[in-house]
Order: structure tokens, then sequence, then C-alpha cells
């Protein structure tokens, strides 16, 4: 369990910082609230799941396929974390 919570860390810490980053500047023109940062975070979360593991490291998906992880179960995460925290904020 905790090894691949290290291994899911590895695959979304390359995600996180450049969706959270798109996120905050596509929120700046309406106000930086934790709405609009969630609804940013929805489209661009998946996008740059797309660009990098897809166009750009698409290989790297053997060694998270060792652990378990296929393709498809990791698009899955990532729809679903994205869809959690817009969920998140409109009940907030």
């Amino acid at each position: 369990m905790l090894i691949n919570l290290k291994v899911l860390w590895i695959f979304y810490r390359k995600l996180l910082i450049p969706g959270v980053l798109f996120s905050l500047l596509t929120s700046i023109p309406a106000g930086i609230n934790f709405e609009t940062f969630s609804f940013g975070f929805l489209f661009i979360f998946p996008l740059m799941h797309y660009f990098i593991y897809e166009l750009r490291l698409k290989n790297e998906y053997l060694f998270y396929a060792h652990f378990g992880f296929s393709r498809i179960s990791l698009w899955m995460i990532t729809v679903a974390f994205s869809i959690i925290l817009q969920l998140i904020s409109t009940i907030l």
C-alpha cells in the first residue's frame, strides 16, 4: 500500500506543479478564489496529463505498469481527482 502511494506520488508530482500554476494563471482574470481555481483545474489537470505523459514521456507508462497501474487507471485517477476538487468547490 505504501509503495503504491509512493509510485502515485512520483507520477502526480510531475502533474501537480504545472497544473496548479496554470490553474492559478487562468483564475487571475476572474479573481483568484477556490471556485475559479478548481474550474480551471478541472480542465488543465487532464490536459497536463496528456501533454506530459502521452506526448512527452509515453515510455514511462511501463514503469507504472510494473507496479500494477495501467494507463487507463492513471487516467481515471486524474479525471476523478479533478472532478472531486470541482465538486468540493461547488459544495463549499
